[in-house]
C-alpha cells in the first residue's frame, strides 16, 4: 500500500470520525514495517499490536471516540482509547475538542499550536520550520517523533541515510554496517490536496499516541523508527478549505462556494507540478526528502 486515502462524508466536505480512526489504525500498522524491517529488529516486536493499551487511558477522550465513531469495527484496539499523560497534552487540552469531533476542522495555525505544545512537553518530539514560507506567507513545519535518545542523534541518523541513498559510494559491507547503525525514517505528510481534510486532524492524535503510549507495540516503533510528520503540505489551500467548510456549517441551506485555487497560484496539480519546483511548498518537500532520505514516505490523502 503506497497511500492511505481518506474519504469524505456524504456532504462532500466534512471528514467523519471513522476516517480519522481507520487511518490512524492503518498508519500505526504500516509503521511496523519500519520497526520490523530487519530480522534482528523483528524479534523486538513483542506480541505485535496485541495488548496495545498500556497504562491509564483518558476516559473522557475515550468516551468521545466511542460516541463520534459510527461503527465499532472502526475502533480497533489501536485507536479505541487514548493514553493518559499528566505531562504531555492531548489535542483536546490545546484545541478544546478531540480529533474527529463532528463539524470541526482545524486551521493550520492551530495545528501548529498543538504540535508546539506537544514538542515543548515531550522529549520524544522535535519540531522544525521549513526554510521557505508559502506563497501566502504561511509557515510549514516538520515534526519528528521517536525515542528520546534517537532524537538527540538525529543529525547522525540523517547522515547515515544520506550515505545509503547513494550506493555507488558504498561497498556492500559498508552498506550493511550503516543499516545496522541507522534508523528508519518514516515520513507521513497530510493533505497535499486541500479538500482531503482528514489527515491533518488524524496526525495530531497519532503524534500524541506515539509520544506517550507505553505498550510494547508503540515502544518498538519508537525504538526502531523515527516518524516524520508534515501536518499539512498545501497550507494555503488547507485554510481556504476550512473557511469553505465553516461557511457550509453556518449556512446549511446555501450553495457552498468553490475553492477556485487551493493555493495562491495552483489547484489540484500542485503535487504533480513539483517537477518544476515552482512552489515554495514543493521546494520545502524536496528539502525534507533530501535532508532525511526517508525509506517510507507516505502521502495521506
Amino acid at each position: 500500500m503506497n497511500r492511505v486515502r481518506l474519504f469524505f462524508a456524504s456532504n462532500g466536505y466534512a471528514r467523519a470520525a471513522y476516517t480519522v480512526r481507520l487511518a490512524s489504525a492503518l498508519l500505526l500498522m504500516l509503521l511496523t514495517l519500519g520497526a520490523t524491517s530487519r530480522p534482528a529488529r523483528a524479534q523486538q516486536m513483542t506480541g505485535g499490536p496485541k495488548n496495545v493499551s498500556a497504562g491509564v487511558s483518558d476516559n473522557d477522550y475515550t468516551a468521545k471516540i466511542k460516541e463520534y465513531t459510527t461503527e465499532p469495527y472502526f475502533r480497533t484496539e489501536l485507536v479505541d482509547h487514548l493514553p493518559m499523560s499528566d505531562k504531555v497534552p492531548s489535542p483536546d487540552k490545546v484545541l478544546g475538542y478531540i480529533v474527529g469531533t463532528p463539524n470541526k476542522l482545524t486551521y493550520s495555525k492551530d495545528l501548529y499550536r498543538y504540535y508546539r505544545e506537544l514538542a515543548k512537553a515531550s522529549p520524544r518530539v522535535r519540531l522544525f520550520t521549513a526554510p521557505e514560507r508559502s506563497e501566502d506567507g504561511k509557515e510549514q513545519i516538520l515534526v519528528a517523533v521517536g525515542d528520546e535518545a534517537a532524537l538527540t542523534q538525529l543529525d547522525q541518523y540523517k547522515a547515515i541515510t544520506g550515505k545509503l541513498a547513494d550506493p555507488r559510494k558504498l561497498s556492500q559491507a559498508e552498506a550493511q554496517s550503516l543499516i545496522g547503525e541507522g534508523k528508519v525514517f518514516y515520513w507521513a505528510s497530510g493533505s497535499i490536496h486541500s479538500p482531503e481534510t482528514g489527515s491533518p486532524e488524524m496526525l495530531m492524535e497519532l503524534a500524541y499516541r506515539l509520544a506517550v503510549e507505553e505498550s510494547p507495540f508503540i515502544q518498538a516503533i519508537r525504538k526502531n523508527v523515527i516518524v516524520l510528520i508534515t501536518p499539512v503540505l498545501e497550507v494555503d489551500g488547507r485554510d481556504r478549505m476550512v473557511d469553505v467548510y465553516n461557511y457550509h456549517v453556518a449556512n446549511p441551506g446555501n450553495n457552498v462556494p468553490g475553492l477556485i485555487y487551493w493555493g495562491k497560484y495552483a489547484a489540484h496539480d500542485n503535487n504533480r507540478g513539483g517537477r518544476g519546483m515552482a512552489l515554495a511548498l514543493t521546494r520545502n518537500i524536496l528539502h525534507t526528502f533530501l535532508g532525511y532520505h526517508p525509506a517510507l514516505p507516505r502521502g495521506l490523502h
